[in-house]
């Protein structure tokens, strides 16, 4: 039976048009199982037969495919097929009009390096794919997990930042004098050079409104036109109220009625707080031209031990804030992906015990005597790096891979990495296991140590001030936290 060539062609473009549609979608169902063998690889097969074989085994790695992945196999396909896009060619609706920008990406190109193209793409996949689903190293497990919706897609642009440091400048030596001497090996090991501290009387609030302002003028944007202040801190500036009131009140904003929250996911705070902010643009009752801001501000110098060589050396204060807004149509502003995994049985490796109900101040039998197991110890941080480390490296791959697929080997097509500054070793221990070069990753360790919640926003603002962050950067959010948990964010600036 003769089948005329233009049928084949146009049966091979519907099969990539439902690929494409069904990803758009996001409605298919898919295995997890991880297909065994790749067709394009079959003995006796050209060029254009191994193409061939690529596109009609396509649908099978729907599942896998990650970023813009889909949209680059659909312009290949037409390239390879029809040549250069007709220039008079219109697109009807916003899918259309990015499956033509698709093809004429690729405009000039020959059929067979197209072609060629197509199928070491598509071979990439289904190798990222069989190492996902493959053992790591040690106890971990690098799983791939499909999701009904790889990709968010959330309409948020980060249209300002700010910070706030303190002017007080602590030196090593002046850290090491504090703790008696001995500090040389722990200083080396945090990877801070200096770092800053709040003045005596000086509150967290205070400091979170001066990066707020600094945040809220680069973005053009009036404090009394803010819709939301998310407070996203890991410390506490009192018990009762959340910061999220002390915050807007320090602003100005104390009579205006702005819904003003505080979210505590320590060291992740501000991931989580751009994770909930991102989401409440997407609602059906968000306000046109709404603006939210998020903010993390800690003052750490209060709550380490000034003697314990382990943290005295690491943590700084310090406050920094951005501003979001739903992203136009035309605007490549994306959030991507968020995900946060906890691990409880590192609870206790991050801790300070004090100050909540299992050890109030006072005596619970007597609320006028002072209770004694509520001790110094209790009252100030403790840390066991070498086991909050330990953790990390054994579950930090697998994290990362099911964060966005790829990212347990390379960064891929992520420009920056912006990592919470743990310490220095701990983000060359971390960017070694991940094979991520470390000229891609924003580091501010240095100068200002760890300053929980607020290392990630104060990295992504020193990413974008200094210019190394740009417009359609493609950025990955990442950091730890007590407890113990794992974050990260994909983002395009």
């Amino acid at each position: 039976m003769f089948v005329h060539p233009d049928l084949v062609a146009l049966a091979l473009a519907c099969a990539t048009l439902i690929v494409w549609w069904a990803w758009s979608r996001r409605s298919l169902a898919v295995a997890a199982a991880v297909p065994r063998d790749k067709p394009w690889e079959r003995d006796g097969l050209d060029e254009t037969g191994r193409f061939e074989a690529a596109v009609r085994s396509a649908p099978r790695w729907l599942a896998f495919l990650a970023g813009d992945e889909p949209q680059t196999l659909y312009g290949l396909y037409k390239q390879a097929k029809l040549g250069d896009a007709p220039p008079g060619m219109k697109s009807g609706g916003l899918k259309d009009r990015v499956k033509l920008g698709a093809w004429r990406k690729q405009a000039g190109r020959s059929s067979a390096e197209c072609r060629a193209d197509y199928v070491a793409l598509l071979d990439g996949v289904a190798t990222r794919a069989a190492a996902a689903a493959a053992p790591a190293i040690g106890r971990d497990q690098v799983t791939f997990q499909p999701t009904r919706c790889r990709d968010l897609g959330l309409r948020v642009r980060i249209v300002g930042t700010g910070n706030y440091v303190p002017e007080r400048v602590v030196t090593n030596e002046e850290v090491t004098a504090r703790g008696g001497g001995g500090f040389e090996a722990s200083t080396v090991r945090s990877g801070v050079a200096e770092r800053r501290f709040a003045a005596p009387g000086e509150r967290a609030s205070t400091m979170a409104a001066h990066a707020s302002r600094a945040a809220l003028e680069a973005a053009g944007v009036p404090p009394e036109s803010l819709w939301m202040i998310v407070n996203a801190s890991g410390t506490n500036e009192q018990a009762i109220p959340d910061g999220g009131p002390l915050l807007q009140a320090a602003l100005g904003l104390g009579g205006s009625g702005i819904r003003s929250v505080s979210v505590h996911a320590t060291c992740l705070s501000f991931l989580v707080g751009l994770e909930m902010a991102s989401s409440a643009l997407e609602r059906a009752d968000c306000p046109p031209g709404a603006h939210v801001l998020v903010c993390s501000s800690e003052i750490t110098s209060r709550h380490v031990d000034p003697c314990d060589s382990h943290t005295a050396t690491l943590f700084g204060d310090g406050a920094a804030a951005c501003v979001l807004r739903r992203a136009g149509w035309r605007e490549g502003s994306r959030l991507h992906a968020a995900r946060v995994e906890t691990y409880g049985e590192g609870a206790a490796l991050t801790q300070a015990r004090g100050g909540g109900t299992n050890l109030p101040q006072h005596s619970p039998e007597d609320h006028h005597a002072p209770n004694p197991a509520s001790d110094y110890a209790a009252n100030h941080f403790e840390m066991d790096g070498a086991g909050a480390l330990r953790l990390v490296l054994q579950h930090g791959r697998g994290f990362m891979e099911r964060l966005w697929p790829g990212l347990s080997r390379s960064l891929g097509s992520i420009t920056w990495a912006v990592p919470h500054q743990a310490s220095g070793l701990a983000l060359e221990a971390i960017l070694d296991a991940l094979g991520w070069p470390a000229e891609r990753a924003i580091r501010t360790i240095d100068t200002l140590g760890n300053c929980v919640a607020a290392s990630i926003p104060l990295t992504l603002h020193e990413g974008i001030a200094s210019g190394k962050i740009r417009r359609g950067d493609k950025c990955v959010l990442f950091g730890t936290g007590a407890g113990l948990s794992f974050g990260g964010i994909v983002l395009t600036y």
